[in-house]
């Protein structure tokens, strides 16, 4: 019985190490830095740029338009409630609209795409400043 599930145990790892022998690899090309290395590079950050552009889902305009949306139901549901209880408004619109509710968005494309491009040369230029606010 236990040479039975030996013989088993090995047949499977036999039959795993097998599957990964027909992966046939590629030829890369060989290029200094000088000649595609750039060019490359740039390419694969423009690539990046479009993906990120396409899957981002928390930018800046984004975010503005989410809140603004929300500012907006929130504050008809209050008017509606007042209404209904037949009170004065004592709020604005502005009183539902939370400041930094996009202060912080996740995905900033620009800006990766400018780290990557210095990255391809070699230097990131770092500088401090202000988080910049979304507007």
């Amino acid at each position: 019985m236990i040479n039975f599930i030996v013989r088993a145990v090995w047949g499977c790892v036999f039959l795993f190490l097998t599957a990964c022998t027909h992966q046939t690899l590629t030829p890369q090309v060989q290029c200094g830095l000088a000649k595609c290395g750039f060019a490359t590079c740039q390419k694969n950050c423009e690539s990046r740029v479009v993906a990120c552009n396409k899957t981002c889902r928390n930018n800046c305009q984004q975010c503005n338009a989410y809140a603004k949306e929300k500012t907006a139901k929130s504050y008809y549901r209050y008017q509606h409630e007042r209404y209904v209880k037949g009170e004065m408004l004592a709020l604005e619109l502005n009183s539902f609209r939370d400041p930094l509710q996009c202060r912080k968005t996740t995905c900033n494309c620009r800006a990766d795409y400018q780290v990557c491009m210095q990255a391809c040369g070699g230097v990131i230029h770092k500088r401090l400043q202000v988080t910049p606010a979304c507007c």
